[in-house]
């Protein structure tokens, strides 16, 4: 068993060693982890006493989850909407993860550059998506926020190998991000709405369509994209 699989099992060992200990304690009983719908309902009925230190608590949350590159960011996301609303719940989104991952660009650039660059290289996908900073960065960078062709996080690190500068970074990050923040924010926000009345609603119906959408859009740019080599090889031919 080599170190990194040892780590990840340890970690493993040790959450479910807290969740037994909690509930032989009867924690999560107490905490409403056992009953999904009224942890829900209390979470909003905290929200709405405490609006902006909820708004502040979930942006730091946000924060720190793209700061370390977890893979929770969508359902954050999706929880922000449903408890703070379409409008409230995508401008935390957006300012917490345009935050962090210009933070993490920022670490990656002037503190472990070197390191970094080493790590990445070894990384087909960082080498693929190296290249196309050569050109315009910035419509590059645009690009991939608008259509998540490669993970998030690796999209805040590989700039920082390359000469995008940090203004361009930032604000590629900030107006790329927005359409399918709002998108998985407005699917959350009408999640509360499904059990009130027909949940088929046109509303409920045209949040679920955004979110197959954006989740099919880099399948079909992809597909756009070996379509248009082909042609150009064919007409080169």
């Amino acid at each position: 068993m080599n170190r990194r699989l040892a780590v990840r099992f340890g970690v493993v060992a040790a959450l479910a060693l807290l969740v037994a200990g909690a509930w032989r304690l009867g924690l999560l009983e107490k905490l409403g982890i056992l009953n999904p719908s009224r942890l829900l309902a209390g979470l909003r009925e905290a929200v709405r006493q405490h609006t902006l230190r909820s708004a502040f608590l979930m942006g730091g949350l946000y924060l720190l989850v793209t700061i370390l590159s977890l893979p929770v960011a969508v359902y954050l996301s999706i929880l922000s909407g449903f408890l703070f609303g379409p409008w409230l719940g995508t401008a935390i989104v957006i300012a917490a993860a345009t935050m962090g991952a210009f933070v993490l660009f920022a670490f990656a650039r002037w503190f472990v550059g070197r390191w970094l660059r080493g790590l990445l290289e070894r990384r087909p996908q960082a080498a693929v998506l190296a290249r196309g900073f050569e050109g315009h960065a910035f419509h590059y960078l645009l690009l991939l926020r608008l259509i998540p062709l490669f993970p998030f996080w690796l999209v805040n690190l590989v700039p920082a190998m390359t000469t995008i500068r940090s203004r361009d970074f930032l604000l590629a990050t900030f107006f790329g991000i927005i359409p399918g923040s709002f998108v998985f924010v407005n699917f959350g926000a009408h999640l509360r709405h499904f059990r009130l009345g027909d949940p088929w609603t046109a509303g409920n119906l045209t949040a679920l369509g955004l979110v197959v959408l954006i989740t099919l859009l880099p399948l079909a740019y992809r597909s756009w994209k070996a379509r248009s080599l082909s042609r150009k090889g064919t007409a080169a031919g």
